[in-house]
């Protein structure tokens, strides 16, 4: 044990509850996008939505992966989507940020429901004690991040936690950003 709490059946359903809500702000903030939405480059600095996409959510494939196993969906649905690029994580530099673009809305929001049934179901399936495996990591990926501020100490760190960080709040933190860069090209909001 690594000294937290044993995780329970009531975690499980509050984690997954979370993160069900949140794919629906995901659902709803990506409805009505078109490609000339998703590639809209304000300014230098400004990154498209195409970024938020394939992070955020090409993201929660690569974690759902990580944490439990199973195919990474986006091999699937990269050229269908139009990038074949090396996806987009932290620290990817602004220049080659703001070059990503995507050509199929419709094999985005495609792709973003298997991923999210997929996440939902990996997380529903994995047993107990899985989620309360220890999760180790370099430490370059877990200073710095709300991972460190949730955990406090890396040496606490359960696949529950990295699911509630890089799943959970990961997607919160970009549908903001996607709700932001909405209202760049004259789209409301949806939360």
């Amino acid at each position: 044990m690594n000294g937290t709490s044993p995780v329970t059946e009531e975690m499980r359903a509050s984690l997954l509850q979370r993160i069900a809500a949140a794919e629906r702000l995901w659902v709803l903030a990506t409805r009505d996008l078109t490609a000339e939405h998703v590639n809209h480059f304000e300014r230098g600095g400004v990154l498209p939505m195409a970024f938020t996409l394939l992070h955020a959510i090409a993201g929660q494939d690569a974690s759902r992966r990580a944490l439990f196993g199973g195919p990474l969906i986006w091999e699937a649905y990269a050229a269908r989507v139009g990038y074949e690029g090396k996806l987009p994580a932290r620290g990817t530099p602004m220049e080659a940020a703001e070059r990503i673009r995507a050509r199929d809305m419709d094999a985005w929001r495609e792709y973003q429901a298997k991923v999210f049934a997929a996440t939902r179901a990996a997380i529903r399936d994995a047993a107990l004690a899985r989620l309360g495996e220890r999760f180790t990591m370099p430490p370059e990926v877990y200073a710095g991040g709300f991972l460190e501020l949730l955990s406090g100490t890396a040496d606490r760190v359960r696949v529950i936690d990295v699911a509630e960080a890089w799943i959970y709040q990961h997607a919160i933190r970009h549908v903001g950003e996607l709700e932001h860069a909405r209202a760049l090209v004259g789209l409301r909001g949806v939360g």
